[in-house]
Parts: C-alpha cells; structure tokens; sequence
C-alpha cells in the first residue's frame, strides 16, 4: 500500500521546511547573496552627492544643484537645510532613510522661497551606531528616479 506523504498527517514536517526556508532566505539576504531592494541600492551614480562641509554640488542636465544644511549634523536636533536647483526645476518631495540601520523615513519638508531657492528642516533620530550612514532623496520633478545626498552623523 502506498503512503502519501501529506502536511495534515506529519505537521511537523510543514514547519521544519518553513523554518528552513526563512532561515535560508534571512542568511541570503544578510550575506548580499539576494540583494535588498530598497532606493540606496537604486542610487544612479549621476544623481548622486557626498555632503562634506556642510555643503555637496550635484551637476544635472538642466545645471548644478546645490543642498546645504546649516550647522553641525547632530542628531536630536532641529537641522536646516537649503536646496537651489537650475531653471525649471521644483522639488516634488524629499526624505531621509538610514543606510547602515534601518531608521524608518524621515520626511523632510521643503517650502520654495524664490525662484530656484528652497528651504525646510528636519530631525534624525539617534540610534546605537557610533557613526550613522544616511541619505536624503529628493525627488524633482521631471525625474524618475531621486537625488541622493549621503551624509554621516557621529554620535555625541
């Protein structure tokens, strides 16, 4: 008589192989054997700025787009930031999300004060890591993908 291997009779056999798929596709993940599909990955080389002294220049086609932020990068504390982009350019919307920890999006509210000149604030959380990664993705209008704006913050 044949036996027929069903999940209702052996429902232990059901959760050892669930185990060992999550188990085998956590290791993939965290080894970079499957890549992660989030916008740091995504990043295009040209739409991408370093920020160092406060101040980073990113050339687009329509002409050179300038993000500042006022002060020191500290966490926990009210940062202030300035974009100016070429002619014909707006701002459709700008985040911030951690690149070496997950620390959620971190809305960044841009108001337009001039023609090519916008302006907003923002707050980073703190987090265990002595030396945070981030990037600030703003997305123009006109562009498929965001401008990436990578900055580090170090712990107090």
């Amino acid at each position: 008589m044949n036996k027929i291997l069903t999940f209702s009779r052996h429902p232990k056999v059901l959760q050892v192989l669930v185990l060992l798929f999550v188990v085998g596709l956590l290791t993939s993940l965290s080894l970079g054997i499957i890549p992660i599909n989030n916008s740091y990955n995504k990043a295009d080389k040209n739409s991408l700025c370093i920020l160092s002294e406060g101040e980073c220049e990113l050339s687009l086609t329509e002409g050179t787009m300038t993000v500042s932020i006022a002060g020191q990068l500290l966490t926990e504390e009210q940062l202030d930031i300035a974009v100016t982009l070429p002619d014909n350019l707006t701002i459709t919307s700008a985040r911030i999300e951690g690149i070496n920890m997950y620390m959620g999006v971190i809305p960044v509210v841009l108001k337009q004060q001039g023609n090519n000149e916008w302006a907003g604030w923002f707050m980073l959380g703190s987090c265990s890591e002595p030396q945070m990664q981030w990037q600030l993705l703003i997305q123009l209008n006109g562009y498929a993908a965001p401008v990436s704006v990578r900055f580090t913050t170090t712990q107090k």
